[in-house]
């Protein structure tokens, strides 16, 4: 069989979608992304349950030009408590990947771009060896050294294409064996649009119901440790008078930030809960300094992250004051765009926060800056961008 242009893309990704975490709304973006470049998109995900009756384009704030396959698994893991669902897991995991594998070995003119590490495994130890030069995977992450990192490593290597999110990712991964030339990075983006019209601060914070005179910080995303976000309730906690807005994050974290709050400035930080993806920049906008606070201590943050939070925080054209890590200095530089704080230390934010706040035309300068450097990262660049990069490394057909 001769090999002909990649036409069909099968973005196949274990996870519940539409969600409520980030790795769904980057599917959801770069499905549209890719689909905006003439592919024929399916985003193939689990049955999950309990189900939820969602449009998953209403969820994300993206267009209907890409479809959704969800294929059946054996799903338990919602129904035994979370220090139990190790083995749930596995299975869902694994009855996934062998139902996304029987898709593969029928649907021969897909490229298929896979975003987990279980599946990969299956795919390509289970296609035919021409098969598996129309499959590529996106890394977001890696084991932790060991033998399933090598496991990993080695499933990767035989793939003509993979996409990584930051240059760390890369460098392991050429460490690890797989070669450079196979390996794109493409840090994840934001969408533009939802960023051109956004109220003043005032009317962001008469909207919200905020206090309209005292300086206002904003995160938003997850609570997750490794976020950094305790630290930055310490810091405002140093800062008498300065508020805190949280966007976000789940019932399953809150109630350590609350804690957090509790002690250190209370009546002082609002906790908005979980919002809908595109009104976040409404929240951004309301604030003063938008401050991402990823602490150093895990790997995923300090070198592999490429958070989507990042780009939408520069495209607010709010100042940003972010941590000091590898994973944010590839797209942010001190004093030109961010002002970047030592990671995991609340003084330092602190006193970093104080600089923002007291300067305001060093902090409008960084501000527009960000604004100008953000056009790079849109979605549909990084859909252009990784389509053609499929189009010349995967043989469809062959």
């Amino acid at each position: 069989m001769a090999r002909h242009d990649l036409m069909r893309l099968d973005l196949v990704v274990n996870i519940r979608f539409p969600g409520t975490r980030a790795n769904g709304i980057q599917v959801a973006a770069m499905a549209e992304a890719l689909a905006d470049t003439g592919l024929a998109v399916d985003v193939v995900v689990p049955r999950r349950l309990p189900r939820q009756d969602l449009d998953p384009y209403a969820h994300y704030g993206v267009r209907r030009i890409f479809a959704v396959q969800r294929i059946a698994n054996i799903d338990l893991i919602d129904l035994v408590p979370p220090r139990l669902q190790r083995v749930p897991f596995l299975l869902q995991s694994l009855t996934f990947g062998l139902r996304a594998l029987a898709r593969a070995a029928v649907e021969r003119d897909a490229g298929i771009l896979v975003r987990d590490h279980y599946t990969l495994e299956l795919l390509v130890r289970g296609l035919r060896e021409p098969d598996v030069r129309r499959l590529a995977s996106e890394v977001h992450d890696l084991p932790d050294p060991g033998p399933r990192r090598a496991r990993v490593a080695r499933a990767l290597a035989k793939l003509p294409a993979v996409v990584t999110i930051s240059d760390a990712l890369k460098s392991d991964l050429v460490d690890e064996g797989v070669p450079a030339d196979s390996i794109l990075v493409a840090r994840d983006g934001v969408h533009l649009r939802r960023f051109e019209r956004l109220p003043s601060k005032q009317e962001a914070r008469r909207h919200l119901d905020l206090e309209a005179s005292a300086p206002l910080v904003v995160y938003a995303g997850q609570l997750y440790p490794w976020k950094g976000v305790d630290t930055l309730v310490e810091a405002v906690g140093g800062l008498p008078g300065v508020r805190l807005l949280v966007v976000g994050g789940d019932r399953r974290n809150l109630s350590r930030i609350e804690a957090l709050v509790a002690r250190h400035a209370p009546g002082r930080v609002t906790l908005s809960g979980p919002v809908p993806h595109e009104r976040v920049p409404f929240y951004l906008a309301a604030g003063d300094v938008v401050v991402l606070p990823n602490s150093g201590r895990e790997e995923i943050s300090a070198r592999y992250t490429s958070p989507l939070k990042l780009f939408e925080a520069m495209a607010t054209g709010r100042p940003l004051l972010a941590t000091d890590l590898p994973s944010l200095r590839e797209v942010l530089e001190h004093g030109r765009d961010s002002h970047l704080v030592p990671p995991d230390d609340p003084a330092a934010m602190a006193a970093g926060l104080r600089a923002l706040l007291d300067d305001p035309e060093r902090a409008e300068r960084l501000a527009a800056t960000a604004r100008e450097e953000v056009e790079a990262y849109d979605w549909l660049a990084r859909g252009r961008q990784v389509a053609r990069f499929l189009r010349d490394r995967l043989a469809v057909g062959v």
